[in-house]
């Protein structure tokens, strides 16, 4: 029960705008004396209400007040502390130049017409909107609904920061008071005060936030300045849209955390540039978007100037290149109009359809409904047009579903039969625990696609992907098959796949066209802590320089190279980095299929081609390409059979 809208115009400074929640005029008057009574702080005008209280509800004032950046924040802080301390009576929740932030208690549609904002002729460069309060506030003010700002920044924020200690800590040494208790308004005060105070640009900023430790470092100086402010580094599971403006440009930044735990999808079309947490929500307002995810860790940079500055993924152009040029099939009169209903009318009529007699049931205008096919156990095709929203055909069994777009995440969760196809994407957690049937995406897929597949007797799931995947694809696999061709990205040396391929695997194999660097294969610990272990060793004799040089003249390698160059006692040393109560041993091969892969692939290969296509793209993999195949090594060890009681 929160929500706000933020806007961020260019041209629309007329000084500092200075917004502030209070519990009637009075209160409101003094707040903006003790801005004066900073010394440094002149009042342009008098506060004046926004919109008229509800319910004895707080209202939001606004004003104009003259100041430096410097002057302006530190009375801001100390105005807030005494508010806060003394029984909350008002806060100031907005301060800038060229933002302007509207939120309140209620729904997006309540907030909006709370503000009157559409008799009131807005407009902006950036706008950026949320709809819910953080999960860690007590939820009943609007001075814990999103978006949050400080100067001329707004974040709106979705996750959870478990750095919010550390940050917090930062925060109080470098002369921040007052708080309203929350990790998301740590993002917006650590944004601000990196470029406006230490005058940092937005990507060096943003590079910090997103702790992206674990992927390196470009050179020395983003180092040093990663060392420098590692008390603003977050951590823990989140995605976040922020929006700034300097004075000269209006700069849009959305960025994930390095295990891409939280959604975040970036696009753009011939007018505008967009960030969601959902696709449909970017596909309600231009359908023809060309659209993409960010990489784990990694961040989204456009301006209003420059247009998009970083996409947030290497060859980003490639990464929805199969999926552009779609063209739908007619479709037929057992058709459903999605337009106006939620997944529970949406499923309600595919059910009456289905008892009708129908065998197929196409739907159009799908914008976002979810868990569509949950709960249908017939032998029935549906065929969706538009963009699904998450949790679609979870706990399948028998319907094939057939998509004429892309789909966002969670899809075959816990399928068991059944047929899913993708004439798109597929974004995150594709096919978790996939037990049985097929699932083809035409396209690329995200993060922790085919994570705790498995099979039991005759039922073996076949995940085929003919994009590229993003990390940690299969971890904690258990069963059945993963092919990834790679198709939009045939002669290049990209690697199809992200990092952590197979980790915790301990059933099932993965077939991925082309070869894979063994760093991304399984949980490595960081080159760093291997080469200090390493050296270590070396100091105490127990590996040569020789060695020692030769592995670190090595751009990559891992637990089954270092076996090949050093001592079984060294190995036995330095495994301990990379071994633990979880891991299982890998097997990995490079080479061309076998009869025997084919024996269980072809019928898939000829079925992907023949759906979308592609049969002489599949048929050049197969027969052109090598494939890095990973299987768990089987266990040799003898079993003793326990004799029976009695």
């Amino acid at each position: 029960m929160g929500a706000g809208f933020a806007r961020i115009r260019l041209d629309s400074a007329r000084g500092w705008r200075v917004k502030a929640f209070a519990v009637s005029d009075t209160v409101a008057y003094q707040i903006f004396d003790m801005l004066e009574e900073n010394g440094h702080v002149e009042v342009l005008s008098q506060p004046s209400p926004e919109y008229a209280p509800m319910n004895g509800a707080l209202t939001s004032y606004t004003a104009y007040v003259d100041a430096s950046y410097e002057s302006l924040w530190s009375a801001v802080q100390e105005v807030n502390e005494v508010l806060w301390r003394d029984g909350f009576k008002g806060r100031i929740y907005s301060w800038g130049r060229f933002v302007d932030v509207y939120k309140g208690v209620g729904y997006p549609a309540d907030v909006y017409s709370l503000y009157q904002m559409e008799n009131r002729g807005l407009d902006a460069d950036l706008w950026i909107a949320h709809t819910r309060q953080p999960t860690n506030s007590p939820g009943r003010l609007p001075v814990w609904s999103h978006p949050f700002s400080s100067g001329d920044w707004a974040i709106v924020h979705n996750g959870d920061i478990s750095s919010f200690g550390s940050n917090m800590e930062l925060l109080w040494s470098l002369g921040y008071e007052s708080f309203v208790g929350t990790d998301s308004e740590v993002i917006a005060y650590l944004l601000d005060y990196l470029t406006s105070i230490q005058r940092l640009n937005v990507q060096e900023a943003v590079r910090i936030l997103c702790n992206r430790f674990n992927r390196g470092l470009p050179d020395q100086e983003s180092i040093k300045l990663f060392y420098r402010w590692r008390g603003a580094r977050l951590d823990g599971p989140f995605s976040v849209i922020a929006g700034f403006c300097d004075g000269d440009d209006v700069y849009m930044v959305a960025f994930a955390d390095r295990f891409k735990f939280r959604p975040i999808i970036v696009g753009e079309d011939e007018n505008y540039i967009y960030a969601a947490s959902e696709e449909a929500q970017i596909r309600t307002i231009s359908p023809e978007a060309n659209v993409w995810t960010i990489e784990p860790g990694d961040y989204f940079l456009a301006s209003l100037k420059k247009g998009v500055i970083y996409p947030g993924r290497t060859l980003h152009e490639r990464f929805y290149t199969l999926s552009t040029q779609l063209k739908h099939p007619p479709t037929t009169r057992d058709c459903i109009d999605a337009s106006y209903m939620n997944y529970r009318m949406l499923n309600q009529a595919i059910l009456e359809r289905i008892k009708a007699g129908a065998r197929q049931v196409d739907i159009i205008n799908v914008r976002g409904q979810r868990y569509i096919g949950v709960g249908l156990d017939y032998p029935v095709k549906l065929r969706i047009f538009g963009t699904p929203g998450n949790c679609l055909a979870n706990l399948n069994k028998s319907l094939e579903i057939e998509v004429f777009g892309n789909v966002q995440d969670d899809v075959g969760d816990v399928m068991t039969g059944g047929r899913v196809i993708v004439h798109g994407d597929a974004r995150d957690v594709l096919a978790q625990a996939f037990q049985g049937g097929a699932i083809y995406v035409k396209g690329n897929a995200g993060n922790r696609c085919g994570i705790q597949m498995r099979e039991y007797r005759d039922r073996r799931p076949v995940l085929m992907i003919g994009g590229r995947v993003d990390d940690y694809l299969g971890e904690y696999m258990a069963g059945g098959v993963i092919v990834v061709l790679g198709l939009n990205y045939l002669d290049t040396d990209v690697e199809i796949v992200g990092d952590c391929v197979a980790s915790g695997m301990v059933g099932g194999t993965i077939y991925i066209r082309g070869k894979v660097s063994p760093r991304k294969i399984g949980l490595n610990p960081p080159r760093a802590d291997v080469m200090q272990y390493l050296r270590g060793l070396l100091l105490e004799e127990m590996i040569s320089l020789k060695e020692y040089e030769a592995i670190e003249s090595l751009k990559d390698f891992s637990l089954i190279t270092l076996r090949e160059i050093l001592s079984p006692e060294a190995v036995k040393h330095v495994s301990k980095l990379y071994v633990n109560k979880y891991w299982k041993e890998l097997v990995v091969e490079y080479r061309r299929l076998s009869s025997s892969d084919l024996a269980v692939l072809q019928p898939h290969f000829e079925e992907f081609g023949k759906i979308f296509n592609l049969r002489e793209e599949v048929n050049r993999v197969v027969e052109e390409n090598y494939f890095t195949i990973i299987y768990p090594k089987p266990d040799t060890r003898t079993r003793v059979e326990e004799p029976e009681e009695g």
